[in-house]
């Protein structure tokens, strides 16, 4: 009798279970997308956006209606997606009823993609930068309830527009995709094989060229470009994810405010310093982390120097490069919370 007993008990665990939602949901994406070319909005046929959270919510084990099915809705009925996205109750339950789904994942998303000009070598391919943004709701249907709404900003680069474009999308699906999973988990409180949590995109960092307000003139290269080069090769040694500018999640840059060099004599015979003497180099840059999500930037301040040596005219240290790679490492080691998700 207890084996019996067990498998009683069993079958009504699992009815209570079910019966308090404790199952994995079924969920419809419906994403509608438009790249901007030229100034020209086109309809995206396959969206990007859409495909990357499907993928992320079956990685997550939820059940998710099939693209094939939604495309036809989408591109048949573009208004029943807008008010159902606006809250429409009655476009909610037709979406519902149309794919048997829990919740409706609907939003949109728009990418509107340029040349990138700092890139641009004559005879060479152009290279083409992508911005998205995607916003999307999670309804529950049964009762209309919004479970959340996010919305995120991200870039992607390539040699075409339409991939670029693409590839902008794609990324602003796959950042929206936990955030949203995470609170449709907190309505249906599944077994931990259905959902156990799922992992937060790392960010990205791009760096501009810095300006030199200092008035220093420096002896040789662009000490702008040379900083941002710097800082991107040091951050990218201290363990930051580095991307080109729009298609990162942030963006740092800044303004060298002062800028001094110091020579020390060696040889104390007078007349004769020139032959060997000491140097040291120092400057002061207000750095700024500009968050492209939000259009909030955090500032702060930075001094960094180098020593070299001057033997016959001839500088070993102390040059504008290595004056970038001190600058560098001290950005680096104040981003390091912001690598780290933190």
């Amino acid at each position: 009798m207890a084996p019996r007993l067990l498998i009683v008990v069993g079958l009504l665990l699992s009815a209570a279970l079910s019966a308090s939602g404790a199952t994995c949901p079924t969920v419809c994406v419906i994403i509608p997308e438009t790249v901007i070319i030229n100034v020209i909005p086109r309809p995206v046929p396959d969206p990007a956006a859409e495909t990357a959270i499907i993928h992320e919510f079956l990685s997550y084990g939820f059940h998710v209606v099939d693209q094939l099915q939604v495309k036809a809705i989408r591109l048949a009925d573009p208004d029943l997606v807008k008010r159902a996205y606006a809250g429409d109750l009655t476009a909610i339950r037709s979406l519902s009823d149309r794919f048997v789904a829990d919740v409706l994942v609907i939003g949109e998303a728009v990418s509107t993609v340029t040349v990138f000009q700092a890139l641009r070598v004559p005879g060479q391919p152009q290279l083409q930068d992508g911005r998205a943004r995607a916003e999307v709701r999670a309804i529950e249907t049964r009762t209309g309830r919004i479970l959340a709404a996010e919305a995120r900003h991200t870039g992607g680069v390539d040699f075409t527009a339409e991939l670029a474009g693409k590839k902008s999308l794609e990324r602003a699906g796959v950042k929206v995709a936990c955030p949203l999973a995470t609170a449709i988990a907190r309505a249906y409180p599944f077994p931990a094989r259905c959902f156990d949590g799922c992992k937060v995109s790392p960010l990205t960092l791009g760096v501009l060229p810095f300006e030199n307000a200092s008035g220093f003139r420096f002896r040789a290269g662009d000490i702008g470009e040379l900083l941002a080069t710097a800082t991107a090769t040091a951050m990218s040694e201290s363990g930051c994810r580095t991307a080109q500018v729009l298609a990162a999640d942030f963006v740092v840059t800044g303004t060298i405010t002062d800028a001094k060099e110091l020579t020390t004599r060696t040889l104390k015979i007078p007349g004769l310093d020139w032959l060997w003497r000491g140097v040291t180099c120092w400057i002061t840059v207000d750095v700024q982390v500009l968050d492209l999500n939000t259009g909030e930037f955090t500032a702060y301040e930075v001094t960094a120097n180098a020593t070299g040596v001057e033997v016959l005219g001839m500088r070993f240290g102390c040059s504008p490069r290595d004056i970038a790679r001190a600058v560098g490492r001290k950005v680096a080691q104040q981003l390091g919370g912001l690598c780290r998700g933190g």
